[in-house]
């Protein structure tokens, strides 16, 4: 009796403290479109960060009409870049949705070039569903050679900002190197949990 007591106490403390590593916050935009399907991966958590990251680019960079593709358009080059304002440019629910992204291991600090895991399934599912098939090969090519490094796609995305709206990898994959992996380097005050 006293082996089942421990075991569930030992099991009790393992799904607490595994509850404690991953955030919690409320899906604003479960109710828009699914469009990234990663087998086996949170794919709600990937659509909701594509959609907070889209929020807040048309937010900074087209706040008078709030259209995508000319936040896009502005946004690109120095988030791909990575001189964007990062400091400024998240709302509160994208600052939760980061630590969501680092609990994952999508986003691992401390990257040669960038804090964006190439490694992990979701990545590669994304990349490889990348619908430019010039863009898709080159990254995977860099990526398989370590030598990947998002600055070298600045000026090969400047003219894909109307692009990204149809073309959701390719904008997933825009959000994670040009925004959420710079993003990992900031030091932000910490977010109260829902």
């Amino acid at each position: 009796m006293r082996t089942i007591v421990c075991a569930l106490a030992f099991i009790l403390m393992a799904s607490c403290q595994e509850s404690k590593k991953q955030p919690t916050f409320e899906y604003k935009f479960s109710d828009k479109e699914q469009s990234l399907q990663c087998e086996g991966q949170n794919n709600l958590l990937l659509n909701e960060a594509l959609h907070s990251f889209e929020d807040d680019i048309a937010r900074t960079y087209d706040p008078d009409s709030r259209r995508v593709y000319n936040a896009y358009a502005k946004f690109i080059m120095p988030g791909m870049g990575g001189r964007a304002e990062y400091a400024r440019l998240p709302s509160d629910h994208t600052k939760k949705i980061l630590e969501a992204l680092i609990a994952e291991k999508i986003i691992v600090k401390g990257g040669k070039h960038s804090n964006l895991n190439y490694t992990h399934p979701a990545v590669q599912c994304i990349i490889n569903g990348i619908e430019e098939f010039g863009l898709k090969n080159t990254i995977n090519a860099l990526t398989s050679t370590n030598g990947m490094d998002p600055t070298l796609f600045d000026t090969r995305l400047r003219n894909k900002g109307r692009d990204a709206e149809k073309k959701r990898y390719m904008a997933m994959y825009i959000a994670l190197d040009a925004y959420y992996q710079h993003l990992a380097d900031v030091d932000f005050p910490a977010t109260a949990t829902n």
